[in-house]
């Protein structure tokens, strides 16, 4: 009997930078667009039963160049955690000019969302909701390109993991990770 692996590729590098990027839509560096590339070296489109891709262009753009439009499906339950008022900001700039609710967050980020951003509850639920329609569909090896965030949430979801534990996870620009659902 097989089972469901997931496979998540980060975005490389973005022409904004370290920022809290999440709804905003910012296009890959040439350094971004070479980390995807690396992340998935000796990889092929034909190693997945299907390619799933958030809708921003960091993930979008080298999805379709890599996978073909044919073989990729834009989902976006895989956009990143929308990180609200932040959004397109550095942590430096929004703790020069709030740094209470900033502060908030970062100590209890599940009851502290930032300001007009998204919960995490809801976050974790539109992610959990995915993992149970790709368990219902495909019995082999998918792809997501997506985001840390995403990435980092999946692995705390998919191993039974408390919320505080998904920081502690690393995920660089361009990096392959290979999940499997522990829970079941």
């Amino acid at each position: 009997m097989s089972h469901l692996r997931i496979d998540l590729l980060r975005h490389g590098m973005t022409e904004r930078g370290n920022c809290f990027l999440g709804r905003t839509d910012a296009a890959l560096t040439t350094e971004g667009w070479q980390q995807m590339e690396q992340g998935l070296a000796d990889i092929r489109p034909q190693d997945y039963e299907r390619i799933y891709c958030s809708p921003l262009q960091r993930c979008a753009a080298f999805g379709r160049e890599w996978a073909g439009s044919c073989r990729l499906q834009i989902d976006e339950r895989l956009r990143e955690y929308d990180f609200g008022d932040w959004d397109g900001e550095t942590a430096a700039q929004i703790h020069a000019r709030d740094p209470e609710p900033l502060g908030r967050f970062w100590a209890d980020p599940w009851h502290n969302p930032p300001p007009n951003g998204e919960s995490l509850a809801d976050f974790f639920a539109r992610l959990e909701n995915l993992i149970d329609e790709l368990q219902q569909r495909h019995q082999g090896a998918v792809l997501l390109i997506c985001h840390g965030g995403v990435i980092r949430a999946l692995h705390a979801i998919l191993n039974g993991l408390p919320v505080s534990e998904m920081f502690n996870y690393p995920v660089g620009h361009g990096s392959l990770h290979s999940l499997k659902d522990a829970r079941r």
